[in-house]
């Protein structure tokens, strides 16, 4: 083992360590700022708790006139081809905000009645993630929403809750809706 092996496992080593003790010297509710950092190493598992409606994103601008643009779904759809066994960043990375939309989901069912999601970790990332989409973001060669936009001074998103079958718009349930934020 090399010597930065070593220091690197130490140092990884030394992060749980010290995320387990803050997390458990809070007591006995495991909630806050360091509960996401613990996050980012594993993936959401409550798809398996129940069937039904999954957290979808939206994204809409506000050109320079004043008008808004219909609402896009930030959803990812990749193909799939064989190469992706051994390499997938582009499905990845995709794969990965949408787990950011999900954790989002279940920050907004666990704040307290009054709170301000606008101050949570999972919110500022999402709002990222559509001022991403909307400026014409990319997983890999597909783009992150379907149709091209024009430039847009403003935009908002929405949270969804929807079903995977989803059928028509009354099947839709608003979770969230942002302020306009600037582009």
């Amino acid at each position: 083992m090399t010597r930065t092996t070593a220091l690197t496992a130490l140092l990884v080593l030394a992060y749980f360590a010290l995320l387990a003790w803050t997390l458990r010297r809070r007591g006995p509710v495991v909630q806050g700022p360091w509960l996401f950092f613990f996050r980012a190493f594993f993936p959401n598992w409550k798809f398996f708790h129940a069937a039904g409606r999954a957290p979808r994103l939206y994204v809409r601008g506000q050109e320079a006139t004043g008008t808004w643009t219909e609402w896009h779904l930030v959803y990812p759809r990749l193909p799939r081809r064989l190469v992706h066994v051994l390499h997938n960043p582009a499905v990845n990375l995709a794969l990965t905000q949408q787990n950011l939309v999900d954790h989002l989901a279940n920050d907004i069912n666990e704040l307290p009645e009054g709170a301000d999601i606008g101050q949570h970790v999972s919110y500022q990332l999402v709002s990222r993630l559509a001022r991403e989409a909307l400026a014409g973001g990319r997983w890999g060669e597909v783009p992150m929403i379907s149709a091209p936009l024009p430039a847009c001074n403003a935009f908002q998103f929405e949270l969804r809750m929807e079903r995977p079958e989803l059928v028509s718009s009354a099947d839709s349930v608003q979770m969230l809706q942002s302020p306009v934020l600037p582009a």
